[in-house]
């Protein structure tokens, strides 16, 4: 009987150990096709309540209403970004080349001319003087932030443009993962609830919390950070500064800094314009980041995150940080959607915690 029964116990560790390695064997499969898989998912999960309109509203069946969104994904998205990156690194290039120049010829000064700007001449004087800094040494130090700064844009550049067939192949392989998350991903959404080793309840609730969090992620988050940077870059080209769009993108990425944000860029640039004596131009700049980029987190945030469950701002920050340096620049939006779905796991046992304390009581 003991015998009988430590055999049964083998056969069921064997059948399981062969079991998960098939599986893994079979998730290994995808793992070459991360990134296009990765990228269609989260297109989806921005642009699936649109399908359900589309869908709604037109009356369409699943496979033209998926091939509808994916044709317009193409055309208001993928190219647009696709011509955005191009500017961006070429602008980064620009400015990165210029500097470089600049500081190896010696025709760059750190300290401003003194009949154009007396007020920031003095200042940077006085500064280096306290500071007893060379502006030699200034000079390497610039050279060196010139590098750091102008790197992850230079390498998804040069990155992207050596390899124009791949990114073909990839994106096509997005755009069918995308039409086919579109036409089933309800049936894949039902799949995925059945495979979860929890009650009906703990499943429902638990997606429920995810759908929460993503969205406020998504829309709260990222999506504030994107038109932040729109009217960065407007601000910044209205006023004719060096590199608007590279300029626009930082206030983007300064948006997840808590307490600061885009202010970090506009502030500075508007004490800049006071001391080289453009005092029109700083007044614009300071009224428009107090009244408009100040007060697009005020505006949005609550609209996509109100009564949601959402990640604290500096958890989001060290997620984004953590997503670019695992992923490049897929982890700028899938380092926060992993956050995300780790804060729905724990609002889930939270939940259940709760639950569990009221039965006792």
């Amino acid at each position: 009987m003991t015998t009988s029964c430590n055999n049964n116990k083998l056969v069921t560790f064997l059948a399981l150990g062969l079991a998960g390695l098939i599986l893994v064997m079979g998730l290994r499969l995808f793992l070459p096709f991360f990134e296009p898989i990765a990228w269609a998912i989260i297109l989806a999960l921005f642009f699936y309540p649109i399908y359900k309109w589309v869908r709604r509203t037109l009356r369409l069946s699943e496979a033209p209403a998926a091939l509808g969104m994916c044709i317009l994904i193409i055309a208001f998205i993928i190219i647009p970004v696709f011509g955005l990156l191009g500017s961006l690194t070429t602008e980064v290039i620009r400015v990165y080349t210029q500097v470089q120049k600049d500081l190896y010829t010696g025709s760059f000064n750190i300290v401003p001319d003194k009949e154009k700007s007396p007020i920031l001449n003095k200042a940077v004087t006085k500064a280096l003087d306290t500071l007893k800094t060379h502006e030699a040494g200034v000079n390497e130090i610039l050279i060196d932030l010139s590098k750091k700064m102008g790197e992850f844009f230079l390498k998804q550049g040069t990155v992207m443009f050596k390899n124009v067939a791949g990114i073909i192949f990839k994106s096509a392989l997005m755009l069918i993962t995308l039409f086919y998350i579109f036409k089933d991903g309800e049936r894949m959404l039902q799949t995925f609830k059945e495979l979860l080793p929890l009650s009906q309840q703990n499943v429902e609730n638990l997606v429920k919390v995810m759908d929460d969090v993503l969205c406020a992620t998504l829309y709260g988050n990222i999506l504030n950070g994107f038109i932040q940077a729109i009217f960065g870059f407007f601000i910044m080209w209205i006023l004719d500064f060096s590199a608007p769009l590279l300029w626009g993108m930082i206030m983007g990425f300064t948006t997840f800094i808590p307490m600061i944000g885009p202010a970090l860029v506009w502030f500075p640039a508007t004490i800049y314009l006071l001391l080289t004596g453009l005092y029109l131009k700083a007044a614009i700049l300071f009224v428009f980041g107090i009244l408009i980029i100040s007060q697009i987190d005020n505006l949005l945030r609550p609209l996509f995150i109100s009564g949601k469950t959402q990640i604290h701002t500096l958890v989001l920050l060290f997620s984004i940080l953590g997503g670019l340096s695992v992923f490049g620049f897929l982890g700028l939006i899938l380092g926060p959607i992993l956050m995300a779905l780790c804060v729905s796991i724990l609002e889930l046992y939270r939940l259940n915690s709760i639950g569990r304390m009221q039965e006792k009581g």
